[in-house]
């Protein structure tokens, strides 16, 4: 362990990689005492956290599993150790497309840290960190903002506003930020950032690439297309020269590039690093991952614009199968992550999947009859909006009065996910436009959390499986009965 951490500071990954693997190797040995197995559930952790940082997500998640697994057995479910390793595989899921499952990892991570450190520590802050960057990545950008302002504002006092972790947080806020439009702020903290990373580690580190790519992507945004290509440039050198042509990020910059020149004209150039980046994509990640489609959507704009329909067709046809296979909230492609928001609830609560419906939310802790348990939140959106959006398939609008209605797909605290019951635990209150959920009665720890969703009754009806006795059968409320004179 310890070559392989000096070979680690050293920036030789390749060698602390097989000194990783080679103390995973010595310490790997039969025995029933929890001490003997920490050696080898620290090695797991090391070499799976060595290589996800070299964008080798696969591998780095199998050793990270296997951590998980000897960090329970070695220092018990409840240790910082076995949050160290959740995050980290979460991370690895993350990259991988595999969004509802690292959700689920990173509240457990998230549980166990602010238990054990308190929820104030700078570690608690990295949770919070990739819980938005998570959903970064499934495109609800709304729902990221809360955690990533959580991340600034932990380590901010915790470490002091100029830290260097500050400025990724900063980043990963930003970044939330600009594809909401909010582009003012976002320029601010890139900027920020920036200055912190070019202090403290100098113009040419990997840790200023993703702030410099970014900050371009808002240049392009306002308008200002050769300071863009610039950042974009310059933040694509820095990722190859510290972290090889193969890495994610490469394909992450060079498509940000592609887009750029292409909206310029410039399509031949456009192509090529199309190409490169689908090719670094489809090795690195896999011909299935998410970043793939969007790849191919960007291409297929492209080829359209050279006249090459045919090629283009195929692009979307394949960008199609994998949309396709996200499990999203809306017809835009948003990816569930199966998060929920502890800053909007009032127990410790986890999605799971559900004997009734998918996903569902359960309660962690006990909650008394009548409490507060979780505010219902999201996007506001008006009634001809909430019309368009209408999916019984997969719906989360709820109606606040006859003209607005609360959008749980677009930045809900998780409460959108909880399941209809006929026989529920909760019930909903609105007060000054919000939402809120209230226990009905004792609910255990363990026990899913449901609501009547109480649709209308002239709506087309929707089968209910609920299992409770009194279950009426679907979802909707059952029609008055008539009485004759």
């Amino acid at each position: 362990m310890r070559n392989g951490a000096a070979a680690e500071a050293a920036g030789d990954l390749p060698r602390a990689a097989r000194e990783y693997r080679r103390a995973v190797a010595m310490s790997k040995r039969p025995s029933r005492d929890g001490r003997a197995l920490r050696p080898h559930a620290r090695a797991l952790n090391a070499l799976g956290r060595l290589l996800e940082r070299r964008g080798r997500y696969r591998p780095a998640a199998a050793a990270l599993r296997a951590a998980v697994a000897a960090g329970e057995r070695a220092f018990g479910p409840r240790s910082l150790e076995v949050s160290n390793a959740l995050n980290d595989l979460g991370v690895c899921y993350k990259f991988l497309g595999r969004y509802l499952e690292a959700g689920p990892l990173y509240q457990r991570a998230l549980h166990i840290a602010e238990s054990r450190l308190g929820p104030r520590h700078a570690d608690v802050a990295t949770i919070y960190h990739n819980l938005g960057g998570l959903e970064h990545a499934a495109g609800n950008w709304l729902r990221g903002e809360p955690f990533a302002r959580r991340a600034v504002q932990i380590r901010r006092r915790a470490l002091g506003a100029r830290h260097p972790l500050v400025a990724h947080d900063m980043t990963a806020l930003a970044a939330l930020l600009d594809r909401q439009k909010k582009v003012d702020e976002a320029e601010r903290l890139y900027r920020a950032a920036i200055a912190i990373f070019e202090r403290e580690y100098g113009p040419e580190r990997p840790e200023i690439a993703v702030a410099l790519n970014n900050l371009g992507a808002v240049h392009q945004a306002r308008g200002r297309p050769k300071q863009a290509e610039s950042l974009y440039r310059r933040a694509l050198a820095i990722d190859i020269g510290h972290l090889g042509k193969a890495h994610p990020r490469v394909a992450f910059g060079a498509n940000n590039l592609a887009v750029l020149l292409k909206t310029r004209g410039r399509f031949s150039e456009a192509a090529a690093l199309f190409r490169e980046a689908l090719a670094i994509f489809v090795r690195s990640l896999g011909r299935l991952h998410p970043h793939v489609g969007v790849c191919l959507e960007n291409y297929a704009e492209m080829l359209r614009k050279l006249g090459r329909r045919g090629a283009a067709a195929t692009c979307d046809r394949r960008a199609g199968r994998i949309r396709a296979r996200v499990e999203a909230v809306n017809e835009e492609g948003v990816a569930m992550t199966g998060t929920i928001n502890p800053m909007c609830a009032r127990f410790r609560l986890i999605a799971r999947p559900s004997r009734i419906h998918r996903l569902g939310v359960f309660t962690e802790e006990p909650i008394p009859a009548g409490r507060l348990v979780i505010e219902y939140t999201g996007e506001r959106v008006a009634r001809r909006e909430g019309k368009r959006r209408w999916d019984p398939a997969r719906s989360y609008l709820f109606y606040l009065d006859s003209y607005w209605q609360i959008d749980g797909a677009i930045g809900g605290s998780g409460a959108e996910i909880i399941n209809h019951s006929c026989d529920p635990n909760l019930r909903a209150r609105l007060a000054y436009g919000r939402i809120w959920y209230f226990s009905c009665r004792a609910i255990s720890r363990g026990e899913e959390l449901t609501v009547d969703y109480r649709y209308d009754a002239d709506l087309k009806p929707m089968p209910c499986r609920c299992g409770a006795g009194t279950c009426r059968g679907t979802m909707n409320l059952l029609p008055a009965r008539r009485t004759h004179p």
